[in-house]
């Protein structure tokens, strides 16, 4: 099923990337344009490249994919549009993952996966797990 991963932005998203894409033909990856060049190139699969504050870029370049995985990392800031864009979408499956602790308003979206970890933390088969599963009935998992 077509898979959309936001906010890449780590060496390790590179890895995952790259096994996601092996299990998942229809990879698409949305990109801050602030983050440099030479990593873009680095990453598989489809890229949209754009504002990672505007929500409206999101959603659309999530047109069409089934499961979002949402990187949020520490950086709250992009909670807000993180959830605006989840809201105006056609996902079906949505894996937030962040360092930060969750709210009510996150873990309440519908088909949302919660991944709470640190900065060491390892989400790759996490991930890798619940996007290929027909169905997630965690809400939230802890991976600190």
């Amino acid at each position: 099923m077509p898979a959309i991963f936001i906010n890449p932005n780590t060496e390790e998203h590179i890895n995952l990337l790259n096994r996601l894409k092996e299990q998942n033909q229809d990879l698409r990856v949305f990109i801050s344009d602030k983050i440099e060049k030479e990593f873009i190139e680095k990453l598989p699969g489809k890229k949209a490249i754009g504002d990672i504050y505007d929500d409206s870029h999101i959603y659309t370049a999530s047109e069409g994919a089934f499961c979002g995985i949402f990187y949020e990392g520490s950086e709250n800031s992009l909670r807000e549009v993180f959830i605006k864009s989840i809201k105006q979408s056609s996902l079906k499956r949505i894996l937030w993952i962040s360092n930060q602790k969750e709210l009510d308003e996150i873990t309440e979206l519908n088909n949302l996966t919660y991944i709470f970890c640190n900065k060491d933390s390892n989400y790759e088969d996490t991930v890798l797990e619940l996007e290929e599963i027909d169905e997630v009935s965690d809400k939230f998992i802890d991976l600190s």
